[in-house]
């Protein structure tokens, strides 16, 4: 059976004696899809105001302030792994995975939580980035957007379409989390930018 990815537009042709044959009409017809872009990983740190930085303790993500020896260590350092978006409606920004290695090598990637509308996790990777994601939503995919007039940027999910990465102090005044948090079209929340920052 061939493949969503393979199925190609056809239009009626022509019979002959017992053959009917078909023409394809349109060869470069695209599916709701993300296929891994091969050669457009890139490592970044990923950092908020007051110089914290998104780091991967065990697995749970937060931001914490780091100097330039701590920045070194490979928990706050995010492999952004880039996707061709094949979706028709496409949304804006560069579809992309977060994943992130943990000081005991363990590597996970940011995901929406299942169930919870701001809930993010660190979901441990247990084998390499898939090549092909057969939908046009996913717990792992964002599109990555360049906020206009700035060198920020900020996260949208292509599961919780109207949502992005953003932060919030959490009960302790030195917890900063990662959380999903849902933002009007046009409006850019303060707590969803973020800069990139080479390792």
């Amino acid at each position: 059976m061939a493949s969503s990815s393979e199925c190609k537009c056809v239009e009626f042709a022509v019979v002959d004696k017992e053959d009917i044959f078909f023409q394809v009409e349109h060869d470069d017809l695209e599916s709701d899809d993300f296929q891994k872009e091969t050669r457009k990983c890139f490592q970044k740190m990923i950092q908020i105001k007051n110089n914290r930085f998104l780091v991967v303790d065990e697995d749970v993500l937060k931001f914490k302030e780091r100097n330039k020896e701590q920045c070194k260590a490979d928990d706050c350092r995010f492999n952004i792994q880039q996707y061709k978006n094949n979706d028709i409606a496409k949304a804006n920004g560069i579809a992309v995975i977060l994943p992130v290695t943990s000081p005991c090598k363990q590597t996970y990637m940011v995901c929406c939580k299942n169930g919870d509308q701001e809930g993010v996790s660190a979901k441990p990777l247990e084998q390499p980035l898939p090549d092909y994601i057969g939908c046009s939503k996913h717990e792992a995919v964002f599109f990555m957007e360049v906020i206009p007039g700035t060198s920020q940027y900020r996260f949208q999910s292509s599961l919780r379409t109207s949502s992005y990465l953003s932060f919030e102090a959490g009960p302790d005044a030195e917890l900063i989390k990662l959380v999903l948090r849902q933002v009007p079209k046009d409006v850019v929340d303060e707590n969803s930018k973020m800069r990139l920052l080479t390792c």
